[in-house]
């Protein structure tokens, strides 16, 4: 990639672009850009494929998914190792030989038996097959689709990781065969001191990553309801009654109002070739009324929570688990793009 001339680096600059300066140019290497350079100010241009144009839908699944295919997660085994080439499945592999894992964890939910909590498929994928075929699966912009429509299905009726091989067969901690839904809010504000836009984060107990407070979406529930509950179990275990209630209430307040900014497939190190992760994310930007103010406290999957900046020059920031960084910069382009973040993006910017 060559290096930036004048004229784009100024462009960068009077924008206020360059923590997301990082992201156009990966962009314009994903896409063998002929013209990387034009490439590069299409990306970062309000209204481009980093901003509202993707229509809550986009595709943060990169052409190779590359946490699927890693060791983030301390509690797998060790992945059979899937080069970038032999990712597809079409690229023909006869000796492929996954490792085999579904956590007991798993194993003692599974819906099938008297005891457990039975949010987990049984580990007989032909006892769910019927069902199966009929679930929902985010599709390129969004678009829901049932599995049986778009997915193809090994000898033993497993369903495909629809981006390709991941080295694991099974689910691993997941719960479903194929999708699993996730919610993710993405809550962001001003600092009322230095200005940096921040965005509020977790640290995970299980990899000690840091995270957007997100989860899993329950059986019968709405995703709307599920990305509320998540951020309140995740970040707002107030114990002082007064705080709570004031906690509650600025979160009623905030959540009223969001903006759905992707919906589909993400880069995941739970991943497997059997069992994979779709999330509807949604951002919502704290007034100052709100951010100033609000209480944060860990609790659930969370060991603890911040208020993170946004900057790629923050290592926490640039290393944030699975997809959840490229998540974050979809919400802020899609926010900028629509006008409620002004220039300057990371920044508040100055009173008039």
């Amino acid at each position: 990639m060559m290096a930036l001339d004048h004229e784009a680096a100024a462009y960068v600059q009077t924008h206020g672009l360059e923590d997301f300066l990082s992201a156009a140019v990966d962009a314009a290497i994903k896409a063998r850009a002929d013209d990387p350079l034009a490439y590069i100010s299409a990306y970062l241009a309000p209204g481009s494929s980093g901003g509202s144009r993707r229509g809550g839908g986009g595709s943060l699944a990169l052409d190779l998914h590359v946490k699927a295919r890693s060791q983030e997660n301390p509690t797998y085994p060790k992945r059979d190792i899937v080069s970038d080439e032999m990712v597809r499945w079409s690229a023909r592999w006869d000796n492929y030989r996954p490792t085999l894992f579904t956590d007991p964890f798993v194993l003692k939910n599974s819906r099938d038996l008297d005891t457990g909590f039975k949010w987990a498929d049984p580990p007989d994928v032909k006892a769910v097959r019927e069902e199966l075929d009929k679930r929902i699966t985010y599709c390129k912009g969004g678009v829901e689709k049932r599995l049986e429509d778009v997915c193809t299905f090994d000898a033993d009726g497993c369903p495909r990781n629809p981006v390709g091989r991941t080295g694991m067969c099974g689910r691993g901690l997941l719960g479903k065969w194929g999708p699993n839904h996730a919610a993710d809010p993405i809550v962001t504000r001003y600092h009322p001191e230095t200005g940096a836009l921040q965005v509020v984060a977790i640290q995970r107990k299980d990899t000690r990553q840091w995270a957007i407070p997100g989860g899993m979406v329950d059986a019968g529930e709405t995703v709307s309801v599920a990305v509320k509950r998540e951020f309140i179990e995740e970040a707002g275990d107030i114990e002082d009654p007064v705080e709570r209630e004031q906690f509650q209430q600025m979160i009623h307040k905030l959540f009223e109002g969001g903006r759905q900014v992707y919906r589909g497939y993400v880069d995941d190190p739970r991943v497997t070739d059997n069992a994979w992760i779709e999330t509807t994310a949604f951002h919502f930007h704290c007034a100052p009324e709100i951010g100033d103010k609000l209480p944060l406290k860990a609790g659930d999957d969370a060991g603890q929570v911040m208020w993170l900046d946004v900057s790629t020059s923050n290592p926490t920031y640039r290393e944030l688990y699975g997809s959840h960084r490229a998540l974050i910069d979809e919400a802020i382009w899609a926010a900028w793009s629509c006008g409620d973040l002004e220039a300057g993006i990371t920044k508040r910017p100055p009173s008039s």
